[in-house]
């Protein structure tokens, strides 16, 4: 098997002649979503690769074609190409055919991605142990940032995993029984990260509900607190504009004690109200917080056992 490895200026000032280089070419140079075509006795793909470091930045593309004893891999990032060389090398002594090579390069692909995806439900995580302690003002801009980030993954699976079935039922006929376990074992893979991205959106589908409920939870505070100012207020807001008319057969008014017994009124008044909102929990914990901080403990428990 000849391998190659060319950045797509290379492959289109080759001097060799290919079926479907030209078609090659532009589906390397515009894609949109990963895919494989089958002509005959030759295939040719690309695949669009969201990057794990900066998966909002610009996804990695890697282009092959094989075909009458080539196999030839388009690519213009110099680490993709680096490892690409170090595969190729091992696989290719081994005299591999050009199914398990691709698989071996392919499995490269996905290698570290169970470690990446453990550690993004592990920042899902922190955000919710931070959400039950405040929320924070951008917190909406980061939960849409984790959900355009999963977002392309979950995508990418999905594409990834219709490219692999597509040459695995296109050269199931032809296929040795390695290169068939080979292929069923990698789109159970394929699957299995699918999954995986699925529960990740589900979580963060969680997480916003706890946002919505936190929220929920301090707009009903603000208003409960407005209340009970409003409550506590209006009573002495009443005593005052009797006492404000001046008329002169107002209780205590003419009285030498009636200013410091209007004032001793006053104060018991705010403090049988304050007993009263305190007795019917409007001025004790966040009681909302408090509960799903439990619910939170109890799913962590849960989930433990």
């Amino acid at each position: 098997m000849h391998v190659q490895i060319m950045s797509d200026t290379e492959w289109e000032q080759t001097s060799e002649e290919h079926p479907w280089k030209r078609e090659l070419l532009c589906g390397f140079r515009h894609v949109s979503y990963c895919k494989t075509q089958v002509h005959g006795d030759c295939f040719t793909g690309v695949l669009k690769i969201p990057g794990k470091k900066r998966p909002e930045g610009k996804a990695e593309t890697l282009g092959f074609y094989a075909g009458e004893g080539t196999l030839v891999f388009l690519d213009n990032s110099s680490r993709t190409r680096h490892c690409l060389e170090k595969i190729c090398r091992a696989e290719a002594g081994a005299q591999t055919g050009a199914l398990l090579l691709l698989l071996a390069v392919w499995n490269w692909i996905i290698a570290e991605d169970v470690p990446w995806l453990q550690k993004f439900e592990d920042r899902i995580t922190e955000l919710e142990d931070l959400l039950l302690e405040s929320t924070p003002r951008e917190f909406p801009e980061i939960l849409m940032r984790l959900r355009r980030e999963i977002m392309k993954f979950h995508n990418f699976y999905v594409q990834f995993l219709d490219a692999a079935e597509n040459l695995q039922g296109a050269f199931s006929g032809s296929m040795t029984e390695e290169e068939k376990t080979g292929w069923s074992v990698f789109t159970n893979r394929l699957s299995r990260l699918h999954d995986y991205t699925e529960n990740i959106r589900e979580n963060l589908l969680e997480l916003h509900e706890l946002y919505q409920a936190q929220v929920d939870i301090r707009q009903n505070e603000i208003m409960t607190v407005l209340t009970v100012v409003t409550t506590v207020f209006l009573p002495l807001s009443l005593l005052a504009g009797w006492y404000g008319m001046n008329f002169e057969n107002i209780f205590l008014l003419n009285w030498k004690y009636g200013y410091p017994a209007v004032i001793a009124l006053t104060v018991a008044i705010i403090l049988l109200e304050l007993g009263y909102f305190r007795k019917k929990g409007f001025l004790g914990k966040r009681k909302g917080t408090e509960i799903l901080r439990s619910q939170k403990d109890s799913g962590d428990r849960k989930r433990t056992d």
